[in-house]
């Protein structure tokens, strides 16, 4: 069986890495808000980060009762960003006018939602497959590749499943979450409910085969991260020979428990078997992720089309084995990551 070869910022050693960058920037987020706060300021203004116009757009993370919400953040692009540094740096007077139209809604103004539809399964139909994206998106643009497009693929290989007339034996359930940008809220909020966690199981817990997730960009599918043990991976890679000749060529173990960049960490967090696609990046990392060119026009048709045949294909053998997806035993299972400390 041919391993997997995907590009490097892809393979699941990246994506970890990336977890815990994203993990730490979250952390820090309340103490500079605070500070931002106790100094005075009007408002923050930071760089894109990127050149050629691109404004990147991202938020301070999740927030907890009574962490302060700061004051208003916008980012501006790199060309007006460096020249208001040009002046400053000269000793020059910069005056900016910010109009900022914005309030904050209690929790009880404010509900979030995700979304849940499911294929019954037949004679193991309280076992469950779990496959999904996330439906929320950040304003600069309109979420095409992140993740509009990893929802709809998700959608689409249900409506193959559908159309072909095939009666899965686990029940096939396909979610959207909401808050996934904010901090992998709703997937974390279902899987607490649902599932509960290693440490503390709740009855669906030994029901879920395991969740699939798409949510980096239309690039086509080149192989997945599984949390789980090496039998676990060696069984997604078997499901997904088929489709070599669409660009695939495996599946990889993880044992990463942090929660960060998508909502099958959530799941993995749980120790519950997460699988993760890796796709060709395409401009996701250079110039849709977050930007406000992240528009229906950087989807490529194409590799939609492949990414659903695939992901319809992996679920329904999924929901067809005889046996559950390999977990980690309970004495091999990885430790969670340390918890949050007060005041972070």
């Amino acid at each position: 069986m041919q391993s997997m070869d995907v590009p490097a910022d892809t393979k699941p050693g990246a994506r970890d890495e990336a977890r815990e960058r994203r993990r730490l920037r979250m952390e820090f987020t309340p103490l500079l808000n605070k500070f931002l706060v106790d100094e005075g300021a009007l408002a923050a203004v930071s760089t894109s980060g990127w050149d050629n116009g691109i404004i990147l757009v991202s938020g301070g993370g999740s927030r907890k009762a009574g962490e302060s919400v700061g004051v208003p953040s916008l980012a501006m692009s790199a060309e007006h960003y460096n020249a208001v540094m040009r002046a400053l740096d000269r000793k020059q007077p910069v005056r900016l006018r910010v109009n900022v139209d914005a309030h904050f809604t209690s929790d009880s103004d404010q509900p979030a939602y995700n979304t849940i539809a499911e294929i019954p399964g037949s004679d193991k139909k309280d076992e469950v497959v779990m496959l999904g994206g996330h439906l929320d998106s950040w304003h600069s643009a309109t979420g095409a590749t992140d993740n509009a497009i990893g929802c709809s693929i998700m959608m689409e290989a249900a409506r193959i499943l559908l159309k072909l007339g095939v009666q899965p034996r686990r029940t096939i359930r396909v979610a959207l979450w909401s808050g996934e940008e904010e901090g992998i809220l709703g997937s974390q909020a279902y899987v607490k409910e649902h599932f509960g966690s290693f440490e503390a199981q709740k009855p669906e817990y030994s029901k879920l085969v395991g969740y699939l997730n798409i949510d980096t960009g239309t690039g086509q599918l080149r192989g997945a991260s599984v949390f789980g043990p090496a039998p676990a991976a060696a069984t997604v890679r078997e499901i997904l020979a088929p489709f070599q000749d669409l660009g695939i060529y495996g599946a990889a173990t993880s044992s990463s428990r942090v929660v960060g960049g998508t909502d099958s960490t959530a799941f993995s967090n749980a120790g519950l078997p997460g699988i993760g696609f890796q796709q060709d990046p395409i401009e996701y990392n250079t110039h849709t992720h977050h930007t406000n060119l992240d528009t229906y026009e950087r989807v490529i048709e194409e590799d939609v089309k492949k990414a659903a045949v695939i992901v319809a294909s992996t679920i329904y053998h999924l929901a067809m084995r005889d046996e559950m997806l390999a977990r980690f035993a309970p004495a091999d299972m990885p430790p969670p990551p340390p918890p949050r400390a007060a005041g972070q």
